[in-house]
Order: structure tokens, then C-alpha cells, then sequence
């Protein structure tokens, strides 16, 4: 009667003792998981700071640009053709 209970014994601890070595492989698992995705959130906030500084410089050039530009081009306006005879006015 005894053997039969300490044999149950013996095999759930066994039992216990595999789980918890699986539980650690797969805490391991996590936890390098955890870095791998912390490591990819800092390389996307420093893609984000990039992309935000490369817009404002792109910005400021656009603003510098249209703040150079002539009101009118230095060409003829399409406006001013006389398309009726082919030529200009």
C-alpha cells in the first residue's frame, strides 16, 4: 500500500521537476525575447527622431524656397498666348 503511494510520489515529483525545468528554458526564452524587443523599440525611436528632423529641415527648405521665388515665373504666363492665331499677344 505504501509503495504504491511513495511510487506516485516519486513520479509527480519528477513530474514537477521537468515542468519547472521547462518553465525556466521558456523564462529564458522570454526574457531574451523581452531584449530583442526592447532593442527593436529603440532602434524605431531613433528612426522617429531621424525622420522628424529630416522633415523639418525638408520643411525649412520649402519655405526657403518659396520665400526666393518671384511672385510671377520670368516666362510668359500660358494666360498671355493668343492660341487663336498660334502665336503670342
Amino acid at each position: 500500500m505504501f509503495g504504491n503511494k511513495s511510487e506516485q510520489i516519486r513520479l509527480l515529483r519528477l513530474e514537477v521537476e521537468l515542468a519547472n525545468q521547462r518553465s525556466g528554458h521558456w523564462q529564458k526564452v522570454n526574457g531574451r525575447l523581452n531584449e530583442y524587443i526592447d532593442g527593436l523599440e529603440a532602434e524605431l525611436d531613433i528612426a522617429v527622431q531621424e525622420y522628424t528632423e529630416l522633415e523639418a529641415k525638408y520643411n525649412a527648405l520649402i519655405t526657403e524656397r518659396e520665400a526666393t521665388q518671384p511672385a510671377e515665373p520670368p516666362f510668359l504666363s500660358p494666360q498671355s498666348w493668343d492660341v487663336t492665331h498660334g502665336g503670342f499677344e
